[in-house]
Formats: structure tokens, sequence, C-alpha cells
């Protein structure tokens, strides 16, 4: 019997309802070649008997974005890693969607084509943190959860609202009141924080457009910057200049 051996695994959700996806209908292509993963239940994809190394992973599917993302190989590991594909504009979006147009610009740099800019808002569930500053940081992390953890898009990323040090933190997963991370968070931050869940969004020129399945608070964070942005129904113009606020 040949065994084969699981490479990597990633977890593929609809970045605007945050539900897994199941795998028919999704194009992948590894390295540029066509690729048949193995999927499981819930949205999983598996890579098996991947060469060690840096492999370059798109993802295809209709009514979202294509998406791309690096993934490394090695023996005796499992690489994982949850990818929220962005939609396009045949996307059956609800009536009460917010569409938010964004322009970013700076004044002390160059151009900001290649930044990862991080967009989220709060949705029915709100986590916060529930240790006190200046606690050692580590991967673990106690949380406090107001509503169903299950509203939570975990694995997910989350900023960190700290208007004095916002971060984006990778949350791997929540156990009770514990939260695991990716990694340890790079700043000291009060009880009572909130974490607002957000997504990355790769910027190819100055302007982005990002539909959100509510009115509410978006928040925008690029850079070391972060600005709240209040969205109502329908299409809105918001412009950003991240050295000015």
């Amino acid at each position: 019997m040949i065994r084969r051996r699981a490479s990597a695994v990633v977890l593929l959700r609809d970045g605007f309802t945050g539900a897994a996806l199941a795998g028919g209908g999704t194009l992948c292509r590894l390295d540029g070649r066509p690729l048949r993963p193995l999927w499981k239940p819930e949205g999983y994809l598996v890579l098996q008997d991947l060469a060690p190394g840096e492999h370059r992973l798109t993802l295809r599917r209709a009514g979202f974005r294509e998406a791309a993302l690096a993934l490394t190989a090695a023996d005796g590991a499992l690489w994982e890693a949850t990818v929220d594909l962005h939609p396009d504009e045949t996307y059956p979006f609800p009536r009460e969607t917010a569409c938010l147009r964004l322009t970013v610009t700076q004044t002390k740099r160059g151009s900001l084509a290649g930044e990862t800019l991080w967009l989220g808002m709060a949705g029915r569930a709100q986590l916060r943190l529930a240790q006190d500053r200046g606690e050692k940081p580590g991967l673990q992390v106690r949380l406090f959860c107001q509503g169903s953890p299950g509203w939570l898009p975990i694995p997910g990323h989350y900023l960190v609202a700290d208007e004095k040090a916002p971060e984006v933190v990778s949350l791997r997963a929540l156990q009770g009141e514990t939260g695991l991370l990716e990694a340890p968070m790079a700043g000291s931050h009060g009880r009572g924080t909130e974490w607002i869940p957000v997504q990355p969004y790769q910027l190819e020129g100055d302007s982005l457009t990002v539909r959100f399945p509510r009115a509410g608070t978006a928040s925008l964070f690029c850079r070391g910057r972060w600005r709240q942005a209040p969205l109502a129904e329908g299409e809105q113009s918001v412009q950003w200049n991240i050295d000015g606020g």
C-alpha cells in the first residue's frame, strides 16, 4: 500500500460571509500547474507529497478574486493557512451591503503598491483582552468573548484596537477564555482592548473597493496606522492619508 503524506492544509472561506467553502468549483494551481488537492469537510483542502521548499498556490473560484499564497513544504512538518476569498463584482451581494471605495495616499514615502492593508468590522460577537497590561507575552492570551464564539472567524487575523499601539495578530484557536496565537503580541495592551476581525488586501494602486455585510464602523490598518470609518448602507468614498490620519 502506498502511503501519502499531507504537506499542507488550507482552510478556504467566503471572505464576505465567513462561511467555509466546499471544494467543488475551486480551481487550484501549484507553481503554475493544475492541481487536484484532497478536499475535506468544512472547507479544508489538503496538499500531499509536496517537494520540500517554497511553492506558490493560486485559487480561482467564480464570484471571487483570485488568491495567491506562498507556502513552504518541509519533511516532517505540516504547513497550515487560512484563505478568505475576496468577492468580485459578480458576487451576489445583498441589498443592505455597505460599499467602501477607499483611496489611500501618503506624503512622506513613495508608492503604496504592494503594501498590505488590513480591513475589518466588528460582528455579532465581540472579543476583548482579559488580561492586564504588562503580562508576559506568549503564544497564549486570555480573552473574553461577548456573544457566541462560533460567530467569530477562527482561525483568523485580528486588529488589537489599541489607540497607542495597534497591531494585527493571528489567532489560531479559542479554547474557553484562552486564545492560541501564531506569534506573541508585539506590544502590551490594557484589559478590555477590543480585537476586531480583519482581512488582508494587497494594494495594487492607491484605490480599493471593499463591501461589508452591514453598516457599521470599518477599521483600516496599514504601516502601523489605524483609522476608523463609519459606513452606511450603499456606496461611500473615503480618502486616507496614512501619514496625516
